[in-house]
C-alpha cells in the first residue's frame, strides 16, 4: 500500500482542492480558510480515503494536542504544515485524549511537538484512511424501449467530527493503470451516521435483449483449451439489459422496468451479476419461460495444434407473441479463429464471442448451425 500514498495525496491536493492558478494566470491571494475536505477511492481490492482537514490550533507550550484524527489513518502519510504563522512542527505520536462527554467514547488523537510563539494557528494536516469509505447502489427504471434512467447513490458511514465537509467519490486510485474519474461531489455533516450523495438523474440508452448462451461453465473447470470446456448445456434464455453506461461504478443495481409487451418488473442486480465490454453495460434480469433453448456442441481435437467446435443451437417460443434471440457462443483462446459453415446467416464475432440473431414466432422453433476452428 507504501506506493499508493504519495500519489494519492497529490492527487487529492491538485484534484479534490484544486490546483490554485493552474491556467489562469496571476491571480490575488487567496487567504487560507479551515474546513474539511475527503476524497474517497476505490478500485477492486483497493479502497481509502485521503482527508485534507484545515483548522486552527491555540498554542501555548512546546506541544498541542490534534483530536478527531480518523483512527483508520496512517502515520507514514501524515503530513502537518502551518498555513498561517511561523510555527514548526515536530514529531507526533497517537493517543487518546479523555472521553467525550457526548458519547462517552476516547478520542483517537495526536500529541505534537511544537515551537512558536503562543497565540492562535491555521494548521493543515493531510493523511490516508484505509477506514473510510462508500458504498454504491444505482437506480435504473426503463419505460421506454431505447433509453432509461440512472440515478446512483453513495453511502459514507461518516466520523463523529462535529463538523461538515466537502467530499468527493472517485472510482479507481492514484497510480493505476487510468486516473481515478469522479463520480459525485457534495457536502456531508461528519456527525457520526451515514450520509449519503446522489447524481442528479441522467437518461442513457439501452434495451432489452433475450439472450440464449447455452454453456455451462465453472470457475473451477477445465481451460479454454481443453476440449471438455463449456460441454455442458442449459436451456435458460435470459433477459439482459444493456445500458450504455460502461463507467457505473461497481455495486448493486435495482432495475425497474415497464414496457409494452413485457410485465412490469422490478429486479435486484448484485454486484457480482453485472457484466461489462469496451462500450456498453449487460445486467442480467430474468429468464424467459416462454423460451427453451438447446444447444449441441460436438469438439474434434485430433492433435494438441488444432481443435474444432461444431454447434447445432435451437429455440422454441410457448408464448403468443413473436421473440428476437440472440444466439451467443463464448470462444475459447486460440493462435487464430476461424467461424464457417454458418446458418440461417453469417455471426456477429468479435475477440470474445459469436451472436446470431433469430426470430421466434409464436409457437415456433428456430435452428442455427455453425462451426469453429482454433489453432492453439
Amino acid at each position: 500500500m507504501a506506493r499508493l500514498v504519495a500519489p494519492a495525496l497529490a492527487a487529492v491536493a491538485w484534484g479534490l482542492l484544486g490546483a490554485p492558478g493552474c491556467g489562469r494566470g496571476p491571480s490575488a491571494p487567496v487567504a487560507a480558510r479551515d474546513g474539511v475536505a475527503i476524497a474517497l477511492y476505490y478500485h477492486p481490492g483497493v479502497r481509502y480515503a485521503v482527508i485534507d482537514d484545515r483548522r486552527w490550533v491555540d498554542v501555548a507550550g512546546d506541544s498541542v494536542v490534534f483530536d478527531h484524527i480518523d483512527p483508520g489513518g496512517g502515520l507514514s502519510s501524515l503530513v502537518i504544515e502551518p498555513l498561517a504563522g511561523a510555527l514548526e512542527i515536530g514529531a507526533c505520536l497517537r493517543e487518546r485524549i479523555a472521553p467525550d462527554a457526548a458519547s462517552g467514547l476516547a478520542v483517537p488523537a495526536l500529541r505534537c511537538a511544537v515551537r512558536g510563539r503562543p497565540g492562535r494557528y491555521l494548521v493543515r494536516l493531510l493523511y490516508m484512511s484505509w477506514a473510510l469509505a462508500y458504498r454504491v447502489e444505482h437506480d435504473i427504471a426503463m419505460t421506454a424501449p431505447d433509453r432509461a434512467t440512472v440515478v446512483s447513490r453513495f453511502a459514507i458511514v461518516a466520523p463523529a467530527w462535529r463538523t461538515r465537509a466537502e467530499v468527493a467519490v472517485f472510482d479507481g486510485v492514484a497510480g493505476g493503470e487510468s486516473p481515478p474519474r469522479e463520480l459525485a461531489r457534495g457536502t456531508i455533516a461528519l456527525d457520526g451516521g451515514t450520509a449519503l450523495l446522489a447524481t442528479p438523474p441522467r437518461e442513457v440508452t439501452a434495451r432489452l435483449r433475450r439472450i440464449y448462451d447455452g454453456a455451462v461453465r465453472k470457475p473451477d473447470g477445465p481451460d479454454t483449451r481443453d476440449p471438455r470446456w463449456a460441454r455442458d448445456s442449459h436451456s435458460a434464455v435470459w433477459v439482459w439489459l444493456e445500458l450504455g453506461v460502461p463507467g457505473l461504478a461497481p455495486g448493486p443495481v435495482h432495475v425497474h422496468v415497464d414496457l409494452p409487451g413485457e410485465a412490469i418488473r422490478d429486479i435486484d442486480v448484485p454486484a457480482a451479476g453485472r457484466r461489462g465490454g469496451a462500450a456498453e453495460l449487460r445486467l442480467p434480469l430474468w429468464i424467459d419461460d416462454r423460451l427453451r433453448g438447446k444447444r449441441d456442441r460436438w469438439t474434434d481435437a485430433p492433435d494438441d495444434a488444432v481443435l474444432s467446435d461444431r454447434f447445432l443451437v435451437s429455440v422454441a417460443n410457448t408464448g403468443d407473441a413473436p421473440r428476437e434471440v440472440w444466439i451467443e457462443e463464448q470462444l475459447r483462446a486460440g493462435a487464430r479463429r476461424t467461424v464457417g459453415r454458418a446458418w440461417p446467416r453469417s455471426p456477429e464475432v468479435d475477440r470474445r464471442r459469436l451472436r446470431m440473431k433469430l426470430t421466434v414466432a409464436p409457437g415456433g422453433i428456430e435452428r442455427a448451425g455453425f462451426a469453429v476452428d482454433y489453432e492453439r
